[in-house]
Parts: C-alpha cells; sequence; structure tokens
C-alpha cells in the first residue's frame, strides 16, 4: 500500500485518558487535591491562544484519574499579576478562619507574577467553600518578595514535627520553607541548596513529603530545575542533556529544613524521557499519587496540535514508592487509576501483531533483551528497546519533528536510561501509548520514561522480540 500524501494526515492527537485542556495552552499542574471522592486538578492555562500567555489556573475533576470533568476557570490575573504555579490544601480545622468546621474550605496558595518590567513574584492566598469559585485574600501577598528574581511555586505540607502546616518554594539556586499556623502569617524555616549533590541550576515546582521505607520513614525532596546553559550536555548522559528536569533528593526533614542524608553520586531523576516536567503529588490523600506536565520547554509551543486547537497535556497519574536497591534507595512508580484496564488484558503473541487502538497499554516481563517495535504506513517507528544494561526509547523517525530543531535533535529523540536491576533479573515493565504520548515503567517502576511523538498516521504493527512475554490492554 502506498504512503499517504502529507496533505490527506488527518491524525488526531489528542489522547484518549491523558488530560488535555478543552482548547489551547496548559503547563505547569498547580493545587492537586483530593476531597470527597474526587480529584482536583489545577493548571497552567492560557484560554485565549495554544501557547504560553498570561497565566491563569484552570480547574478539572476526576472520579478515576482517567475522565475528567472541566469546571470554569479558577484564578484569573489582576492587578497584582498572573497566576503563576502553586498548590491548594484542603484546610479540614478551618484554621484559615476562611469556612467552617462543617464547611472546610479549600485554600489556594500560588505566585502571583507582576507584568511590570519587574517580573517580581510574592506568594498569595485565595479561598473556596464550594471548591469552584475563588476568592482572593485581601492581603495578599502573604510572602512578599525580598527582591529574588525568581520566587515561586509553592507547595503546601504537612509539618509532624512542628504540627503545623509548611511550604516549600523555589528561590533562585535553593529552596526555601516556610511555616505558619493560619495560612495567612508566615515564617521562614530554613533552606536548602540544589546542586551540592544533583544538578544545579534555577530551582521550580519543589514538593516534599515523607515515604515508608523496611527502615522507618524517609523524606522526598523534588525539584524541577531550569539546568545552568553551560552544564547542559557537557556529560553526553541523560542526566545533562536537556534545559529542564525534575531531580530529586532523599533525606530527612527536621521541622525547619530538608537533609539530604543519602547524598547519592548521580543526580536522582524522576524521569529519564523528554516530557515530564513539574511533576507534583495530590494533598490530603494518603497514598503519594503524583502528575507531571507532559511537555518540554524547548519546543511546547510549536509541538503539532489538532483542529480542537489543544496544546499540552498531563501525565498519567503515578504512585510512588521507595525501593532499596544496590545503588541505595530509589523512587519506583507504578500507574495509577488503570487498574480496571489492565485487569482485562490479554497474551500478546511474539512477533508482528495488529493494533486495533492508539490507546493502549502492555504488561511485560523481560528475562533478558528484546525489543517493542510501533510502525505505521508511512514507516515511521517507535522503539523501545531493552539491553542488558539500559532501557532505549527512540523516537527519532516515530513522526513528525521538523517544528522544532531541539524535538529533531538526536539527544531529544533517544532516551538511553541506565538499568537498576541487576543483570538476569527479571524485569517487569508496562508501557502506555495513548496517541502522542509514550509513558514507560521499567525495571518494576524504577525507570520511568516519557517522550510527545508525532505520527503522521496511526501506528498499525506492534512487533515484539526477543526475551520478552506481553500482554496487551486498551484505554478508553
Amino acid at each position: 500500500m502506498d504512503k499517504i500524501p502529507k496533505s490527506r494526515q488527518t491524525y488526531d492527537y489528542r489522547p484518549a485518558v491523558h488530560f488535555t485542556p478543552p482548547k489551547n495552552w496548559i503547563n505547569d499542574p498547580n493545587g492537586m487535591v483530593y476531597i470527597d471522592g474526587r480529584y482536583h486538578l489545577f493548571y497552567q492555562h492560557y484560554p485565549t491562544a495554544p501557547h504560553w500567555g498570561p497565566m491563569h489556573w484552570g480547574h478539572a475533576v476526576s472520579e478515576d484519574l482517567l475522565h475528567w470533568d472541566h469546571l470554569p476557570i479558577a484564578l484569573y490575573p489582576d492587578e497584582l499579576g498572573c497566576i503563576f504555579s502553586g498548590s491548594c490544601v484542603y484546610d479540614r480545622e478551618n484554621l484559615s478562619g476562611f469556612g467552617t468546621r462543617d464547611t472546610p474550605p479549600l485554600l489556594a496558595l500560588f505566585t502571583h507574577h507582576s507584568t511590570d518590567e519587574s517580573h517580581m513574584e510574592h506568594q498569595s492566598l485565595a479561598y473556596s467553600t464550594d471548591y469552584e469559585h475563588f476568592e482572593k485574600y485581601y492581603g495578599n501577598p502573604v510572602i512578599p518578595n525580598s527582591g529574588q528574581k525568581d520566587f515561586r511555586d509553592p507547595k503546601i505540607f504537612w509539618n509532624p514535627v512542628r504540627k503545623c502546616y509548611s511550604l516549600v518554594l523555589a528561590a533562585g539556586d535553593h529552596v526555601e520553607f516556610y511555616a505558619t499556623h493560619d495560612f495567612k502569617k508566615w515564617d521562614k524555616t530554613g533552606e536548602f541548596k540544589a546542586g551540592d549533590h544533583g544538578l544545579k541550576g534555577i530551582c521550580e515546582c519543589p514538593d516534599c513529603f515523607p515515604l515508608p521505607t523496611e527502615n522507618g520513614e524517609k523524606w522526598i525532596l523534588i525539584i524541577s530545575m531550569i539546568i545552568a546553559r553551560e552544564q547542559i550536555g557537557v556529560n553526553n548522559n541523560v542526566y545533562d542533556r536537556m534545559s529542564h528536569l525534575t531531580q530529586y533528593y532523599i533525606g530527612s526533614f527536621d521541622g525547619d529544613t530538608f537533609h539530604d542524608t543519602e547524598q547519592s553520586d548521580i543526580p536522582l531523576l524522576l524521569d529519564f524521557g523528554t516530557d515530564n516536567y513539574a511533576g507534583v503529588t495530590f494533598q490530603n490523600l494518603e497514598e503519594k499519587v503524583m502528575i507531571g506536565w507532559a511537555d518540554n520547554w524547548d519546543y511546547a509551543n510549536f509541538a503539532p496540535s489538532d483542529n480542537d486547537g489543544f496544546r499540552g497535556k498531563m501525565t498519567l497519574a503515578r504512585r510512588m514508592r521507595l525501593i532499596q536497591t544496590g545503588k541505595g534507595l530509589r523512587l519506583a512508580f507504578s500507574f495509577e487509576g488503570i487498574e480496571e484496564a489492565r485487569a482485562h488484558a490479554c497474551p500478546l503473541a511474539t512477533g508482528e501483531n495488529r493494533l486495533r487502538s492508539q490507546s493502549f497499554g502492555l504488561k511485560i516481563t523481560a528475562n533478558g533483551p528484546g525489543a517493542i517495535l510501533l510502525k505505521n504506513i508511512q514507516g515511521e517507528l517507535l522503539a523501545i528497546r531493552i539491553t542488558d544494561s539500559e532501557i532505549i526509547v527512540d523516537r527519532t523517525e516515530a513522526g513528525q519533528d521538523d517544528f522544532s530543531a531541539a524535538y529533531a535533535h538526536p539527544a531529544y529523540g533517544r532516551t538511553h536510561a541506565p538499568r537498576v536491576l541487576k543483570e538476569g533479573t527479571s524485569s517487569e515493565i508496562e508501557i502506555i501509548l495513548d496517541k502522542c504520548i509514550l509513558e514507560v515503567l521499567a525495571d518494576n517502576g524504577l525507570i520511568p520514561i516519557t517522550a510527545s511523538v508525532y505520527p503522521t498516521r496511526p501506528y498499525e504493527k506492534l512487533c515484539l522480540s526477543g526475551s520478552l512475554k506481553a500482554e496487551y490492554y486498551t484505554l478508553t
């Protein structure tokens, strides 16, 4: 069969189960919180055009983390500036006084980004008693800026030492911690500098929370990083190949600040792929579940869209746990919300299989090297290869790439993630493809890889080879 001319290509890129806006631009997830059986997702949104612009907070809710109902925009720009990233907290005890014990308020702490020449950033507060319509606090900002250029993205968490709420926010090359008893007055308690171990650069979108281990509790500090220009690509490896990456630290929290007690010799990446940034966890949820922005600042403004004019998507929700490996403690991830679909998985034959859906999952057991290849009529190829030393995702021939030199660059097109499990150990791998977004959780969730792909026609064939056993399930 002949290739279809580009003028006749009508592929719809909107994912089936990954969150996308009704139309136009989104980036960072914000204010994620769980209340009365519903997951609330707020997000950076420019409702006027499919590119970055004056930021609002969009809003959606879900009961299963796959299917979302869009709600009215929660926060609009005002005289103090645009509405940059932040977080929400379900104020159960009405410590803020904005609700009652019977009707606890939902509080949003966010960054006001000035639109004047100063671009000054402050932290401000808004509240809601119906969890949909927000009123901004008249005393904003609640954490003024003392003159720092980058001062944003507050993430609220419970402080078990001080018995109050704390937050961590990004402040240039470090993060700062603040504590409060009423959400209106905040006292600075400490700092943590990124780069003493791990990656140096400008910090963004931090998160801080505890996770259990076999030997007691450890705290995780996540920081999304704008990598220093002189550091990008210097080591020719997966740890410094892009301008934006998300890293994490494992340690302790003393009530004032975080301490990097594990001190890894290599940066600990939250995702080895090109398209997972600014991820944060849900508040008021016992499990630690995260969603990230599934795009990349180096090309997101130019990525192919569709007739709906949306641009931007989120990762699927991922649940986190800490696992002891031969290289120390590491975060491991599993997809949250796909249990029902996964339960209907059926075996997939080795060799060539016909694809009947562009939104599907694969459960794979790897007992040695192997490959998963996705192909279409245009000759486009998306490859996931498992070797003894690496998990490789290769999208260099997967579809459109002429919209961005960065996207087309081989360093972005091929992800080489070093394996964590010992050679010869059986590995569980889960792969999700949802039209334009690929997510891989390899080596029992220890190696996450997220990549955007833009085939010009649907992938029609899946080729399975090597020492792999696979099950296939559809996502709707």
